[in-house]
């Protein structure tokens, strides 16, 4: 026995270093679930220089540390403070306990470190990061509160608040222990039996999850981690966004004069598309809008009365979570001609910007206002970004700082209020000034929501009036694909002799591309 005793203590070292062996390649391994990169790459990242005489504790995130819960740092019961994660926290030699997570104190993860002078001590992952999105059939975002228990305790962790990304919100990270949870709707008991889902967490990874809630009752229909949402780790900080709609719209403008208000029935799709960038401080959306509409008037052919395409690029620099920096650029065209058409044959005459004449069409009946991509109207701006108010129901958004728009009208017309055969030629507009803008959306009930969008520009120059541009859309949801939709248009600028005033009540149909 004696001479076996050194082999016996020989293989036990072996089973010790491939035990460990498995234990890096299995962190390793569930690190590739992160949205984060390595703990190593944050801390180079984070590039800060170590202090003299002073430790250093290192707490990694897995999502991000904006997201994710902060640690606290103790020593002898005394709080040293707070930090993110994956940022550094230094302190002088000596025993401290680091304590973070999701839920009440008791409920949250502890670990002690020993801290020599210039060390930088690495708190080992071995705790779970879980992410809960509440989707609808179609997958729109859903306003649904949840309930997390941990099963084996029967504790709550507390809420998980629903939350809409298309307005700048984010998923919160819960960080908790390995375990076995039930996620339920908020204000269910943990014992319920309808409305729940289990998952089972493992130690060192990050998990996904997604709940499908049926969007007229509420009650889920599907859960678990979606291949789409996998792929997003790969993105990381991207994601994208289609639709194609369709509408059948009641339509009432005084285009010709203040007084005058036509209203007509007509077909209009759109094709909305977005992809945005948000890893903070860094917030860049790009998206563009396609209308296409065609109207039917009794007696007469169909014709192109709704043509716009908008292209939208907005990028913010955070210097906190509520207020920024900002730069835009924006251009708005259409793609088809404008054409105004008679009720029956007229004589029509054309002016030049001084009022002279330019041409007279005999027998006409109808008139090219508009050519293919005139009146193209570009903005651009910068200044301060602030979010004074961001919360479930509301979303405010204020905007202000220099703006240069242009507005270029070759061979664009626009007809006299007084005499329809009259059209003059409008010149092209370039205001430089003040600009303000306000991005509000506000979710009254389950189903209705209320988005306002006002651009305003306020020249420096005395002669150039003041430029409005807002957008207001009321939107009812009936069913998963189908919405109730009133929006309202309002345009000012130095080409119109009166503020422009459109509205569309529509029934929308949506098929999401992606």
């Amino acid at each position: 026995m004696k001479e076996r005793a050194p082999t016996i203590l020989v293989c036990h070292l072996l089973l010790l270093l491939a035990a460990t062996g498995q234990a890096e390649d299995l962190s390793i391994e569930k690190q590739k679930t992160w949205l984060a990169p390595s703990p190593e790459t944050q801390l180079y990242i984070e590039g800060l220089d170590d202090r003299k005489g002073m430790g250093r504790i290192f707490v990694p995130a897995m999502t991000s540390g904006a997201s994710e819960p902060l640690y606290a740092v103790f020593q002898g019961g005394e709080l040293i403070g707070e930090q993110n994660t994956g940022s550094s926290f230094f302190v002088k030699p000596g025993r401290y306990t680091v304590v973070l997570g999701t839920g009440t104190l008791d409920q949250r993860i502890r670990r002690e470190v020993d801290i020599k002078r210039e060390e930088t001590v690495f708190v080992h992952p071995d705790w779970c990061a879980l992410t809960v999105e509440v989707i609808d059939e179609v997958r729109n975002y859903y306003k649904q509160d949840l309930q997390i228990f941990r099963i084996e305790s029967l504790e709550s962790y507390g809420l998980i608040s629903a939350i809409n990304p298309e307005l700048g919100e984010h998923l919160q990270t819960l960080i908790l222990r390995p375990g076995l949870y039930k996620i339920v709707r908020r204000g269910e008991d943990i014992n319920t039996y309808v409305n729940f889902t289990t998952l089972l967490l493992e130690p060192g990874s990050y998990t996904p999850y997604t709940i499908v809630s049926n969007s007229e009752t509420g009650d889920f229909i599907g859960a678990g981690i979606l291949a789409s949402r996998t792929q997003l780790r790969q993105r990381r900080n991207w994601s994208i966004y289609g639709a194609l709609h369709g509408n059948v719209i009641v339509t009432a403008a005084n285009s010709v004069s203040s007084d005058k208000v036509k209203t007509n029935l007509s077909l209009i799709s759109q094709l909305d598309n977005r992809l945005l960038y948000d890893k903070f401080p860094h917030y860049n959306l790009a998206s563009n809008l396609l209308e296409l509409g065609a109207l039917r008037q009794e007696g007469a052919k169909f014709q192109i009365n709704q043509d716009r395409l908008r292209l939208k690029n907005t990028y913010v620099y955070y210097l906190l979570h509520w207020l920024g920096g900002y730069t835009r650029l924006e251009a708005t065209t259409h793609l088809f001609e404008t054409t105004y058409r008679f009720d029956n044959r007229r004589n029509v005459t054309f002016l030049d910007l001084s009022g002279q004449t330019i041409a007279v069409e005999n027998n006409v009946d109808e008139v090219r206002m508009e050519p293919v991509l005139y009146p193209l109207e570009l903005k651009e701006g910068f200044g301060v970004n602030v979010t004074p108010i961001k919360t479930f129901i509301a979303h405010l958004n204020l905007r202000t700082g220099l703006g240069y728009w242009q507005t270029y009208n070759k061979d664009v017309f626009r007809q006299d209020s007084e005499h329809d055969t009259l059209f003059h030629r409008i010149p092209d507009n370039f205001p430089q000034g003040l600009e303000t803008a306000l991005i509000s959306n506000l979710s009254l009930l389950k189903n209705l929501s209320v988005t306002t969008e006002i651009d305003v520009l306020f020249p420096f120059t005395k002669d150039n009036q003041i430029t409005l541009d807002m957008e207001n859309f009321i939107t009812l949801r009936v069913t998963k694909n189908v919405a109730i939709e009133h929006t309202l248009r309002l345009k000012r600028s130095a080409e119109l002799t009166h503020t422009l005033q459109e509205q569309f009540v529509s029934v929308r149909l949506s098929y999401f591309l992606f």
